[in-house]
């Protein structure tokens, strides 16, 4: 009778080998399905990224890109072990990290402007607030430094910075034995203790409350848009109205001000779509308003030799010089800046172009000039299509057809725009040196997007505004930063005109001594 019993357990071995293959093969095919997502995903944020005034797309997923490759290697190996024989394979499969990675990539799905996946952030202390990652008026990485401090991972930061998510794979199971080790019951505590908010502490070292806490604290720490972030605690293996214990703790969570949200409250996450990925990653580009306002710095690299020409380095330029036209020759500025101000309708400000024509005296080439006047003088009587035509003959590269030239001259408080900002937004921007601060105010007050090549006035800026409580009804500026700008090549210094203004009223006559002092040099200009 002993040969069917052999044959019998060597059918179950064989079964069960059969099946522990099976695990291994389906995880790994979960977990290179989920990496093929995150590297289309890569790519979107790369397209749609693309010439931003910092490198974007590479921080905003390599925490989780790295876990999941290390994750799939994982599996290969377990699969191969598998395919041996060896007795750990089922174990090294078993003992995965993918129950929790799909998860965190569904949030991910679920949620609009991503901003990071896997963001270790600082925990403090905080002597104040400090900056969240995310958009104020173009997108950072914000202030946290967790290496120096504690750190917390933050699994998701969506909705531009706003919303910071943490999965967590607890169970039932699992929470009601932490509930069992810590000698905590639903019944322990009477009404009247519940009332008093007594309940929180009484839960306070039960793992999942601990987490809760931590991801409201370090989010109070934190500040976007003058605000806190919004927390979320997702618990997709976690089923409420289950267990009265296991409900007792979700409502602690709530209490703590984390939006606790369990199976039973998670829709299933989209299928990845083009679609999808314009929702999880939206273009910067996509918020242009139809007028758009045009910085100082981006007139002089619209008017630059080194932008419409190939520049030989002189013996006379600076470091800058030999910089720019080093960048120049990598890539163009017009090919960035063409595609963004396409056939839209251009303004700038009175005292941007006052500033821009007093660089254009000073510093430019003939060449250089007449582009200047070509984009922005009104006064000539030219049509849009002659300036066109006229700025190819000056440039190397294609010019559109559709550019809106001349760009229109307005004041800086058209239609009484800057009315809407409160004192304290008033008091913050006239510590801003003109013409920056006419620009800025007034793209922002008549709600139009900004085009800047100064990204380091942006970031200060936006420094400035998360110090102010609150801007009220007033929504954040809408500024698109350049990564690069363009210079003047312009002149030698000993060939530069000069130029010397009037001190105080001298419209009738000259009594603040410019004019006898420089009156008699050639190279002078007063104004």
């Amino acid at each position: 009778m002993s040969p069917p019993a052999v044959n019998h357990t060597s059918d179950d071995v064989a079964q069960d080998a059969a099946a522990k293959l099976a695990l291994s093969e389906g995880l790994l095919k979960r977990a290179e399905l989920l990496q093929s997502e995150l590297q289309r995903f890569a790519d979107h944020l790369s397209e749609v990224y693309s010439d931003y005034f910092q490198h974007m797309p590479t921080y905003v997923h390599t925490s989780f890109t790295s876990e999941l490759k290390a994750e799939v290697e994982s599996l290969d190996r377990a699969l191969r072990d598998a395919k041996s024989s060896d007795p750990l394979a089922s174990h090294r499969a078993q003992s995965t990290n993918l129950p929790f990675l799909e998860p965190v990539w569904d949030t991910a799905k679920r949620s609009r402007d991503v901003v990071r996946l896997r963001c270790a952030v600082s925990t403090g202390p905080f002597k104040k607030p400090i900056l969240a990652p995310g958009t104020r008026i173009v997108r950072t990485q914000g202030e946290s430094q967790p290496f120096r401090s504690g750190s917390f991972i933050i699994d998701v930061i969506a909705d531009g910075g706003h919303s910071w998510y943490k999965v967590s794979s607890m169970t039932n199971k699992r929470l009601l034995f932490d509930l069992a080790k810590e000698a905590i019951f639903c019944g322990d505590s009477d009404e009247d203790e519940e009332s008093s908010g007594n309940v929180v502490e009484d839960y306070s070292d039960i793992p999942l409350v601990k987490l809760a806490r931590n991801l409201a604290d370090t989010a109070k720490g934190h500040r976007i848009q003058t605000k806190n972030p919004t927390t979320f605690l997702i618990l997709p293996r976690i089923k409420e109205g289950e267990n009265p214990e296991v409900d007792k703790v979700l409502e602690v969570c709530r209490q703590l001000g984390v939006n606790t949200l369990c199976s039973g409250a998670l829709p299933p996450a989209p299928p990845l779509s083009d679609d999808l990925l314009h929702i999880m990653a939206p273009s910067p580009k996509a918020n242009f308003t139809a007028v758009l306002n045009i910085d100082t710095s981006l007139l002089v690299a619209l008017a630059s030799d080194f932008s419409h020409t190939k520049v030989t380095k002189q013996p006379w330029f600076s470091h800058s010089h030999n910089d720019h036209a080093d960048l120049e020759s990598e890539q163009s500025m017009l090919s960035l800046v063409y595609p963004m101000i396409g056939n839209h309708k251009l303004v700038c400000t009175k005292e941007a172009a006052e500033t821009f024509f007093h660089i254009v005296d000073t510093l430019a080439t003939d060449s250089e000039k007449a582009r200047a006047y070509l984009i922005l003088d009104s006064n000539s009587g030219k049509s849009q299509e002659q300036r066109v035509k006229e700025l190819q003959s000056l440039s190397i590269h294609h010019v559109p057809s559709n550019l809106q030239f001349p760009i229109d001259i307005v004041d800086m408080n058209e239609n009484n725009c800057q009315a809407r900002f409160t004192d304290l937004i008033k008091e913050k921007l006239n510590g801003v040196l003109n013409p920056g601060r006419s620009v800025f105010s007034y793209g922002w007050a008549s709600g139009r997007t900004t085009l800047t090549c100064n990204s380091v006035f942006i970031k200060q800026l936006e420094k400035d505004l998360e110090q102010l409580p609150t801007l009220g009804d007033v929504p954040w500026p809408s500024i698109w930063a350049f990564s690069t700008s363009r210079p003047f090549v312009g002149v030698p210094k000993d060939i530069r005109k000069r130029i010397r203004k009037h001190i105080g009223d001298c419209s009738v006559a000259c009594t603040c001594g410019i004019v006898e002092l420089y009156g008699h040099q050639s190279n002078v200009t007063i104004l």
